[in-house]
């Protein structure tokens, strides 16, 4: 179908109006403006995952066909297929409907739903901490659940196993199970200190964990590793044996390399992923992360270009890190960050956000890095409206670029994951190594190009390449002797 004739269905579905608002308007967020501003990929990417958006899509701002269960017409979610996309759900048997329409479009259904406070946990009768008589807690602090009590993490398992057990039937083939639960327990002191007073906590925990908060922490990280392998991944693995499972902020941290949280304040204790499938580090371009690095960087101007560096650091840190822990540890499972430009948990109009440009190169070198897949975390913010539409357009548009290197995304190996600097100045690069064959992309944050040398191959001399402010890609040969033979891309219209 032309797009033309796709645009014009959509208006009508939608009540008629403009396609694009005014220049001087925000970007609606619907998919008649989506389907006008991202094209369709030009490059083949069969058999890898769809790419989910938080935001979930729509036909106009007053269309509440997802709130309601309702299936969009299927040429929708074909639509959304050409673009790498597909409509995240929500587990929940309203959307078996919904899940047969995106199946019958040729989509794969993805569930994504967050969840946050006491999480599983708390939906156990009783499950709070039972605290001394005389105890009060602090004003505006939640009461947090004991970690080790699990009846409620049973409910929430057996939740899972009967909806999805009814998608099973209805003929629904689920591809993803990709969750954001961020609730209890966390390894932070806040859920340390009512541990230790907890009367029942002091019975249940083994001897010495709750004096020491280091001891505390590496428990509670590996126990909380521990429950979403045995109450999120076990149960869906039950009815969807082949189903790609990861939850957020879920990574592979060990002694020898260390994972820090993804604003990079605070390091992870040594954890693996047990039966999910997939890591989730986080790549966000979060204001927060002024509040939290910026005495760490001098005197510095509040300018878009320290910005961009420190944005850059840390949305290559967890997913570097993680990488060169799976590619010891866990090569066999899925690398599924969540992504964004723009999250602003301090809205501090002061700070400048992530210029596109560089977020479109950060997105390039996330893919060199061992992306298997993204989940762009987007939601319509008010006064930034148009940011919402703008991730998917550079989302899409950087995936299609890398998919000219279908054969390296899907069997390359992982050339380079070191961390740049906050205020890294010399070259980045990153790459995925296949057999005799490289693809290397690199870029420099200064306004002169420079050089840097990798020796891709033990039997080859090593070779020097550049690395521009724009950005360059290279293709690496290894040929007879220990020459290799390299080629810059070109950029493609």
């Amino acid at each position: 179908m032309r797009i033309s004739i796709l645009i014009g269905l959509a208006l009508t579905l939608c009540g008629g109006g403009a396609v694009l608002a005014a220049e001087e308007s925000p970007i609606p967020w619907d998919l008649p403006t989506l389907f006008e501003r991202v094209p369709p990929l030009q490059h083949d990417a069969s058999g890898r995952l769809a790419m989910v958006t938080w935001q979930r899509f729509r036909m106009s701002a007053e269309d509440k066909s997802f709130e309601e269960g309702k299936p969009l017409p299927v040429e929708m979610y074909r639509e959304l297929a050409r673009r790498g996309l597909t409509q995240a759900l929500f587990p929940d048997e309203k959307y078996i409907p919904m899940a047969l329409a995106i199946q019958e479009a040729g989509g794969q259904v993805i569930f994504v739903q967050g969840d946050g406070g006491n999480g599983p946990g708390g939906e156990a009768p009783d499950a709070l901490h039972q605290f001394p008589a005389d105890y009060e807690l602090p004003e505006g602090r939640r009461h947090y659940v004991c970690p080790l009590m699990l009846e409620g993490w049973n409910i929430r398992a057996n939740k899972v196993r009967e909806t999805l057990s009814k998608f099973r039937d209805a003929g629904v083939k689920v591809t993803g199970y990709w969750m954001d639960w961020e609730g209890e327990p966390w390894p932070l002191k806040r859920g340390w200190e009512q541990a230790k007073l907890c009367t029942r906590c002091r019975e249940q925990f083994p001897p010495g964990v709750l004096d020491d908060w280091e001891r505390y922490r590496a428990y509670i990280a590996l126990l909380r590793a521990d429950l979403f392998s045995a109450y999120l991944a076990a149960p869906v693995r039950e009815i969807y044996p082949a189903c790609s499972i990861t939850n957020w902020e879920a990574v592979v941290s060990t002694p020898e390399t260390i994972v820090w949280s993804w604003t990079q304040s605070r390091s992870l204790p040594p954890q693996q992923l047990g039966l999910l499938t997939g890591s989730n580090p986080i790549a966000y371009g979060n204001d927060y992360l002024y509040k939290l690095h910026w005495e760490k960087l001098g005197d510095l101007p509040l300018n878009q270009e320290t910005m961009d560096r420190l944005y850059t650091s840390v949305e290559l840190a967890q997913v570097s890190q993680n990488e060169a822990n799976q590619q010891r540890w866990a090569p066999e499972k899925q690398v599924l960050p969540w992504v964004d430009r723009y999250c602003p948990d301090e809205d501090d109009s002061q700070v400048p956000i992530m210029s596109r440009e560089r977020y479109r190169e950060v997105l390039r070198h996330l893919w060199l890095r061992g992306a298997d897949g993204m989940q762009i975390f987007q939601p319509v913010r008010k006064g930034h409206e148009s940011i919402a539409t703008e991730e998917i357009e550079d989302a899409v548009a950087i995936y299609d670029e890398m998919l000219r290197y279908y054969k390296f995304l899907e069997a390359g190996t992982t050339m380079n994951t070191p961390v740049p600097a906050l205020q890294e100045k010399g070259p980045i690069w990153s790459g995925l190594l296949l057999g005799d064959e490289a693809v290397v992309r690199a870029f420099v944050q200064d306004a002169k190009p420079a050089s840097f040398t990798i020796q891709p191959w033990e039997d080859t001399e090593p070779v020097t390449l550049t690395a521009p402010p724009e950005g360059a890609t290279y293709r690496l040969r290894h040929r007879a002797g220990r020459r290799v033979i390299v080629r810059e891309e070109k950029a493609e219209r």
